[in-house]
């Protein structure tokens, strides 16, 4: 039984067929109203789970849009807003140990300075 996944109606009869099977043994009253109530619900889940995945893309996306504008600016020597790397920071964790070290390198630096 080959079965494509990746269509809806397939996935859909897939389902049903499963259901079916698992409902044999329930009161013929109560199967379909509670298959048809199983079903509302399992794709009320789909539709949060694409919603939710398409906000985090969405999210993701920008995020990365943001840090290739910037890795632009820097390589170009275009003054960098604060603002553009703040949000950015907020974003990853990784950029916020990334801008301490370069404070604590910046700090260092005058301290060789001054020893000069």
């Amino acid at each position: 039984m080959d079965i494509d996944f990746s269509k809806k109606e397939e996935r859909e009869g897939y389902l049903q067929t499963k259901l079916d099977d698992l409902l044999e043994g329930i009161n013929a009253s109560y199967g379909q109203s509670l298959l048809d109530e199983l079903m509302l619900r399992l794709e009320a889940t789909i539709d949060d789970f694409n919603k939710e995945v398409d906000e985090l893309m969405g999210s993701l996306k920008k995020s990365s849009e943001e840090k290739e504008k910037l890795i632009q600016q820097i390589k170009s020597g275009e003054a960098i807003k604060v603002d553009s790397i703040s949000e950015i920071s907020q974003t990853d964790p990784k950029e916020n140990e990334n801008e301490e070290e370069s404070r604590a390198l910046s700090e260092w630096e005058k301290k060789l300075e001054g020893i000069s």
